[in-house]
């Protein structure tokens, strides 16, 4: 009986074990919820991921995009953003004329024992959030927000959470990555970054490096470029950035600004040669 219970049991730890080596399926794609007899509504995964096979094991993350090339990561997830700087308007001297800002998104996902260059203490911070104060334009001069505070005591500008993060590749000059968003300790032992990158040109290069220096600041507290030292470094696989290649030709060019600038161009010339 006790031989019996003791099958048993090992048999109910492997099958709840093999059921959480995998479930990102089950939750995030249809044919997924459909086999686990899942309803009602689900988020939708926009982005590309890659990360190593120790994250994929945590988060139970299909092995498909499972690349142990990637260094100085725990994992990286893109997407085209069309929610960060929110709607703009009067494109080519229209002002009705609105279209979504597009925002290229790199997420990362750093083990604490990087020890990044953290330029303040707090925890978190956000910019996605701020969509209302963005409009907010106050009538007294010395009415200043908290941001502008923030930033006299760093000097010369206000940076969110690590002051100098850059990407380069063989096909793209340096490129500056601007923080977004950060959450130190995001999971035990795990640091969040996320931040925008130039569109269109990040997705067509190799060998990318997304590099975080720790800077030297000057008497006034503004930041000394390029004399800073290399704190940490992430090699970026390619087989990732031949998927982001592919989702840039499907969802960025199609709505990019230079598409809707070529065919504004294209009728306006059209428009000459007939008169």
């Amino acid at each position: 009986v006790f031989g019996l219970l003791g099958i048993t049991n090992t048999s109910i730890a492997i099958a709840n074990q093999n059921s959480t080596i995998d479930n990102y399926n089950e939750r995030y794609t249809p044919q997924g919820r459909k086999q686990a007899g899942k309803r009602g509504t689900y988020r939708k995964d926009t982005n590309v991921w890659v990360y190593t096979s120790a994250f994929a094991k945590r988060f139970g993350m299909p092995q498909q995009w499972i690349d142990d090339d990637l260094k100085g990561a725990e994992a990286l997830a893109y997407r085209l953003d069309l929610d960060v700087y929110g709607t703009k308007c009067g494109y080519f001297s229209n002002v009705e004329n609105c279209r979504p800002a597009t925002a290229c998104v790199l997420d990362m996902y750093i083990d604490d024992k990087a020890n990044l260059p953290w330029n303040n203490k707090a925890r978190y911070a956000s910019m996605y959030g701020r969509k209302s104060k963005a409009l907010l334009w106050p009538q007294d001069p010395n009415d200043k927000p908290a941001y502008l505070y923030r930033r006299a005591k760093r000097g010369q500008q206000y940076k969110m959470g690590l002051d100098v993060v850059y990407v380069s590749g063989s096909k793209i000059p340096l490129n500056n990555y601007f923080v977004l968003e950060y959450d130190r300790d995001i999971y035990k032992n795990l640091d969040y970054v996320s931040g925008t990158m130039t569109c269109g040109s990040f997705g067509k290069s190799r060998d990318i490096k997304v590099e975080i220096d720790k800077p030297v600041l000057r008497k006034s507290g503004s930041i000394k470029y390029n004399y800073g030292s290399l704190a940490h470094s992430i090699t970026v696989p390619n087989s990732f950035m031949e998927r982001i290649e592919t989702y840039d030709k499907a969802q960025y060019e199609p709505n990019s600004l230079f598409k809707a600038l070529r065919g504004r161009l294209s009728t306006t010339t059209k428009s000459n040669q007939s008169k």
